[in-house]
């Protein structure tokens, strides 16, 4: 069998070549690496703005629970706020003391009183209960426009509050169904935008006239 030395020029050509390629797998790897976390960080976000808008619905749909007589009308004050970016609900759920059963009396300190609100100069939602304040999501990630709210009556008609107001006593008496729209941004600089919808359960009944 004829063999033969490598020379010198054929060993750096064949170290060379090896190096291109490490090279070329390394760069994939980082890629690959990258595009993985940003989908993490994408299904992180998702489900993030998926528990928010959960939270808004399932207050909605409780709004105005009223399972005794009293000075609280669920039908008429379950709706307290109606706004474009922020909400107030409100429910008997207890006495003014914690484990008391239902009174028939709001205490507006408790969490008989929850709302949900955008601080677009905070660029963050949060939920009030009673008079503490939780913000659910991160500083800075919620655009100006990023919360919306949207109010509809039993026949479908949305009822718009004016810009920078709310709607008015006899207009959230009508509300029956509210949609909820958040948007937050990403990192990379996209954004994640997700909605959902909620029937205020007591005003099920409310019919188109």
């Amino acid at each position: 069998m004829n063999m033969r030395a490598f020379t010198l020029v054929e060993m750096l050509v064949a170290v060379g070549s090896s190096l291109s390629i490490l090279a070329a797998v390394g760069g994939f790897a980082r890629a690959e690496s990258r595009m993985l976390q940003r989908e993490c960080r994408r299904l992180g976000a998702t489900e993030a703005s998926r528990r928010v808008l959960d939270s808004i619905a399932r207050e909605i749909r409780g709004a105005g629970f009223a399972p005794v007589a009293g000075g609280f009308d669920g039908l008429a004050d379950g709706l307290s706020i109606a706004a474009r970016s922020r909400i107030e609900l409100r429910s008997d759920a207890h006495g003014a003391a914690s484990g008391d059963p239902p009174d028939g009396i709001l205490d507006p300190d408790s969490d008989e009183r929850i709302s949900f609100s955008l601080n677009a100069a905070r660029g963050v939602v949060s939920e009030s209960i009673g008079r503490q304040a939780l913000p659910l999501t991160l500083e800075s990630v919620v655009p100006a426009d990023g919360l919306v709210l949207r109010y509809f009556d039993a026949c479908g008609e949305e009822l718009v509050p004016a810009t920078g107001s709310e709607l008015a006593a006899a207009e959230r008496a009508r509300v029956r169904r509210v949609t909820i729209a958040l948007s937050v941004r990403e990192v990379d600089g996209g954004a994640i935008a997700a909605q959902a919808e909620s029937t205020l359960r007591n005003r099920q009944a409310l019919r188109c006239e």
